[in-house]
Parts: C-alpha cells; sequence; structure tokens
C-alpha cells in the first residue's frame, strides 16, 4: 500500500474512533438527562453503553496470547487521540451493541403504549443525535488533523 494511502486510512481510523468516543459522551448525557422521566430502561443502556467496550476489551486480552504491536504511520497522532486498534473495534461493537438496545426501547415503547407522545419518540431522537454526533465529530476531526499537519501544528 502506498504511504499517503496509509496515512490517509490511518487518519480515518483515528478520526472514526474520536466520533466514536465522543457520541458515547453525548449518549451518556442524553440517557442521564431522559432518566428522570423515563426510570429504568435509561440506566440499563448507559450501564450497556459504558461496560460494553471494557467487557469486550477484556475478552479481546484474555483470547491473545500474544501482545500485537501495532505501527502506525502517525504514532504521535494516535497517542495524542490514545487510538490503538483494538479500541477502535471495542468502541465500534459498543456503538452497535447501544443502537441495537435503543432500537429495542422504541419497539418495546410502541408495542405496548408504554409513554405519551413527547416521551414515545426520545429513543428514536437519541438514535439519531447519537449517528449525527459520530459522523460530523470524525468528520470535523479528520479535517482537523489534515489541518494540524499542513500548519505544522504538532
Amino acid at each position: 500500500m502506498q504511504n499517503s494511502k496509509k496515512l490517509n486510512k490511518e487518519i480515518s481510523l483515528i478520526s472514526r474512533y474520536a466520533g466514536l468516543k465522543c457520541s458515547k459522551y453525548i449518549l451518556l448525557m442524553l440517557l442521564a438527562i431522559i432518566y428522570f422521566p423515563m426510570r429504568t430502561t435509561p440506566t440499563y443502556i448507559f450501564l450497556a453503553a459504558v461496560f460494553a467496550p471494557l467487557f469486550l476489551g477484556l475478552a479481546a486480552s484474555i483470547s491473545q496470547n500474544q501482545q500485537d504491536t501495532e505501527e502506525f504511520v502517525l504514532p504521535y497522532t494516535a497517542g495524542k487521540y490514545n487510538f490503538t486498534m483494538t479500541k477502535y473495534k471495542n468502541e465500534k461493537y459498543g456503538y452497535l451493541l447501544n443502537c441495537f438496545l435503543l432500537l429495542l426501547w422504541q419497539a418495546d415503547i410502541n408495542l405496548h403504549n408504554l409513554y405519551t407522545m413527547p416521551l414515545k419518540t426520545v429513543p428514536a431522537f437519541i438514535i439519531i443525535v447519537y449517528t449525527l454526533v459520530r459522523i460530523i465529530t470524525g468528520i470535523f476531526i479528520k479535517y482537523k488533523i489534515k489541518y494540524d499537519f499542513t500548519n505544522l501544528n504538532l
């Protein structure tokens, strides 16, 4: 693979990881805010969002006997954003799990008519915000990294 392709791929991975982390923090804030009117279900999703990447990382470390040495083209940038491939995979699978749990919550609300109309659409709103923050933050971080390199802001 060419050096420029490696650079672009690594910048994309780092920016996606930063987008995943930022969207997770926004999700946690939204679930903490919505806890008071909706009680238990946001708590379970909150706990899953916090502990799923930790458990996935623990499972990955137990299953791997040897330590992988990851060679980055941009080691300083990867260190700045605390990026490793295992952390990225854990956050990515945690994101999928959180979206699945939010979809199940929305389906449960629609099937059982648990809440009135403003509260009925909360899980769908959270999914939309969660996904948009991930995409927008990833794009922003990608251009920020490129801007920092072109202006030598290391």
